[in-house]
């Protein structure tokens, strides 16, 4: 059966609005006053749900350390194209060559080299300077805590480096409340896909017939799209750094922040981290709404 479909196209820059004020915390989406916008039209469109490709990348894409998944799956000739395709992006190919080696540690070996070699910057985090105590060093503290329990995840599952990076892409999962009045869906991360889907065969995520390097590692996803649409799907990644680098501006200032002694003026006059910032906005944000709502904070 064929669904009509009208596309209709939102410019970052212009359409934004301002997503409603949830109680459950901060929204952590990337571009929130967009995806907001995108709601309302939505509703203006006389739309009963308003369904997200969240999860389809995570699920579906092949993951890091899969040259023998491939293999075993698509031949060698699809393998060695696999490594090409990942030699200029992280652990490169001698991660893949380390990932190929590590089936022969024991588990709780494997795990930790799978997450120094794929997570290096995680293997001590710190929380970001911006963060004013004792905050900061509670953050860190949780960190270093939550890090040992992915790896200690990971050996208790047994899991190669490939099956670990397949999991750290899918999970853990933020839970984002809705933008606007108009119910929002994923149905990649209904639970009967999400069954079907790390079921599959990590080296079947891989298709060495693709045009593209991004598209032969997302290839179950090309795969869901009709036959036609092949030749005019983007061939790279799009990361709209432009639109992040704008939206992230406002975290910049963030008084209500400041005054409550969650973060440190002077390290936020400095901060230039994109991913900090947009955090910073989020949580400027819905102190903003928790005032105009006059919530009542326990404890």
């Amino acid at each position: 059966m064929e669904l009509p479909a009208e596309l209709v196209v939102l410019d970052s820059a212009r359409d934004r609005s301002e997503p409603v004020w949830s109680s459950v915390g901060p929204r952590l989406d990337a571009l929130p006053e967009v995806n907001a916008a995108a709601a309302e039209r939505a509703i203006a469109l006389g739309c009963g749900v308003l369904l997200s490709g969240d999860g389809a990348d995570e699920l579906l894409g092949v993951p890091r350390f899969a040259t023998a998944a491939v293999a075993a799956r698509r031949g060698v000739r699809a393998a060695v194209r696999y490594m090409a395709d990942v030699a200029s992006s992280g652990p490169g190919l001698p991660g893949e060559l380390a990932g190929a080696m590590a089936g022969l540690l024991p588990h709780g070996l494997r795990a930790r080299a799978y997450w120094a070699a794929n997570w290096p910057a995680w293997c001590d985090p710190v929380a970001p300077p911006v963060l004013a105590e004792p905050y900061r060093s509670a953050a860190t503290a949780w960190a270093r805590q939550w890090v040992d329990t992915q790896v200690a995840a990971h050996a208790a599952a047994g899991r190669s480096w490939a099956r670990a990076d397949s999991w750290d892409a899918a999970f853990p999962r933020e839970a984002i409340p809705p933008a606007s009045a108009v119910a929002e869906a994923s149905p990649f991360l209904h639970e009967t896909f999400l069954a079907a889907a790390l079921a599959l065969p990590l080296g079947d995520r891989y298709h060495p017939g693709l045009p593209s390097t991004y598209l032969r590692c997302k290839a179950q996803v090309v795969r869901l799209l009709p036959a036609a649409a092949l030749p005019v799907l983007p061939r790279h990644k799009q990361y709209f750094k432009t639109a992040l680098a704008q939206a992230s501006t406002s975290g910049c200032r963030a008084p209500r922040c400041v005054e409550a002694g969650l973060l440190d003026g002077q390290a936020l006059a400095v901060e230039s981290d994109t991913a900090v910032l947009l955090v910073v906005a989020a949580l400027e944000r819905w102190l903003a709404g928790a005032d105009e709502k006059a919530a009542v904070f326990n404890g």
